[in-house]
């Protein structure tokens, strides 16, 4: 082989594959939702399946999978490469907006139809847990009664898959990690086969790379830019907390100079992050202020 693979956590390369080969999505569908036989998915609609011109380098264009299965639920696929501390805010929108839309004027809240939101991604989400795949469901926390099944997340962390595959999620997780075409074959499962081959395909169509190559440009820069101004906050709020610290510390002593410095470094850490459009619960994960401090640094 004379070309480099594409890789298939790349959104575009993933909608190529599982956005336009309804056999693939099938099987792969069934690998996650693994209802009993009698309940399989046999069929299904896309209910996105264009990929215009300008959504390679739109950040405001998700190039996710949405499709609505034959027992009438919608799915939504998502894979995402870089964790941005927001990820748990994203994911329920998704599936609100996802559920909220079939709502349309004239239909009643009885019609409304299980949305599933599936997430593929490449880091690890669940801290407390080794496992890959994660089910969320509601219910009731005493009885563990299901209060309701319309309500379905998956996730699947592509870092945590295990060394070996036991089942055909497993092998659609080495798939998903860049397994090479002769563990493909190993693994004689016709859809994921076919999956590696249209990867080869795409690999080979000089668009395509292209459209590959705008796609992770976009990606980069954007994961670069808020990098960047994570890291500015930081450094500039450090930098004048630690001055305007020490100049006090003369008259309140060095004690309470440290705390005045702590105070102004998180106050510039807060407002420059705010600056740059962080939501305050995201700004809490990276500085490990309570959302009550930041707001209180926000307002004062």
């Amino acid at each position: 082989m004379q070309f480099e693979l594409l890789d298939i956590k790349n959104d575009y390369v993933f909608k190529r594959i599982f956005g336009e080969k309804e056999d693939i999505l099938i099987h792969f569908l069934n690998s996650v939702l693994n209802y009993p036989e009698n309940e399989k998915i046999i069929s299904l609609t896309y209910l996105n399946t264009e990929i215009n011109k300008d959504q390679e380098d739109d950040k405001e264009t998700r190039l996710d999978v949405l499709a609505k299965l034959n027992n009438e639920s919608f799915v939504n696929i998502e894979i995402q490469v870089q964790n941005t501390y927001e990820y748990e805010k994203r994911c329920l929108y998704y599936w609100a907006k996802l559920y909220e839309q079939q709502l349309t004027i004239g239909k009643k809240y009885k019609t409304l139809k299980p949305a599933i939101c599936i997430h593929i991604l490449n880091f690890n989400f669940f801290k407390h847990k080794e496992h890959f795949f994660t089910k969320i469901k509601t219910l009731d926390i005493d009885t563990k009664y299901v209060f309701s099944t319309d309500f379905q997340l998956y996730f699947l962390e592509v870092p945590k898959i295990p060394d070996q595959y036991y089942n055909e999620l497993d092998k659609w997780m080495h798939f998903f990690k860049g397994a090479s075409k002769e563990t493909v074959m190993a693994m004689q499962t016709p859809e994921i086969e076919k999956a590696f081959s249209t990867l080869e395909y795409i690999s080979q169509d000089p668009i395509a790379r292209a459209k590959y190559e705008a796609r992770r440009k976009y990606e980069l820069d954007y994961n670069t830019d808020m990098d960047g101004a994570r890291e500015e906050g930081f450094t500039k709020g450090f930098q004048n907390g630690k001055n305007e610290g020490e100049q006090l510390g003369f008259t309140k002593g060095k004690n309470e100079g440290v705390q005045i410095g702590e105070y102004k470094r998180n106050k510039e850490i807060v407002l420059n992050l705010l600056a740059n459009d962080f939501s305050i619960e995201m700004i809490s994960k990276i500085t490990d202020l309570p959302i009550s401090e930041i707001e209180k640094l926000k307002n004062s």
